[in-house]
């Protein structure tokens, strides 16, 4: 049985995460992120000087953001395709003519990736959701600048991609 899907229209759906980290500043005094989340992850893990500061160790409602973040889109997507999903790494055709065949050559590109990107969010004091989607609502210049950069660093890297794939 198919069942129609509400997807909201970007615009609004934009507006309404805005107002949500304004909302949520206002409450809280705190910027609502990803990034730093898994500093807080790795308080537990690495006894390395930079993951024990008091930011990362007392700060622990960001875990619970990202648990919240991963326990959401499971429930969407129960809720959206009940019984219909399912499991697997296939991340479309794109990937897969980009990365190697083989699944544990695969995971390293990506988890080596995901390091870097993770390197490069803490060395510009956030990643592109928490400058953009966080940062822009407060105003924040240095947000506004890098959002810029970002969209105009991913318009590069989809038509080197295209490229190179076909």
């Amino acid at each position: 049985m198919q069942q129609d899907i509400i997807v909201w229209p970007g615009w609004l759906a934009g507006a309404g995460i805005g107002l949500l980290m304004v909302a949520f500043y206002w409450i809280t005094g705190k910027q609502m992120g990803v990034s730093r989340g898994y500093c807080n992850l790795w308080s537990y893990v690495s006894k390395l000087p930079f993951f024990q500061q008091k930011e990362y160790t007392d700060n622990l409602w960001r875990l619970w953001f990202i648990g919240g973040i991963i326990l959401g889109g499971f429930v969407a997507t129960v809720i959206a395709h009940p019984g219909e999903w399912h499991f697997h790494f296939d991340m479309g055709q794109a990937y897969d003519m980009l990365l190697p065949h083989n699944l544990w050559l695969k995971m390293l590109v990506l988890f080596v990736g995901g390091a870097i990107m993770g390197l490069g969010a803490r060395l510009a004091g956030g990643c592109t959701s928490g400058h953009v989607i966080a940062g822009i609502p407060m105003l924040n210049l240095s947000s506004l600048l890098a959002g810029m950069l970002f969209f105009a660093g991913g318009l590069l890297a989809v038509q080197l991609t295209a490229r190179m794939v076909s």
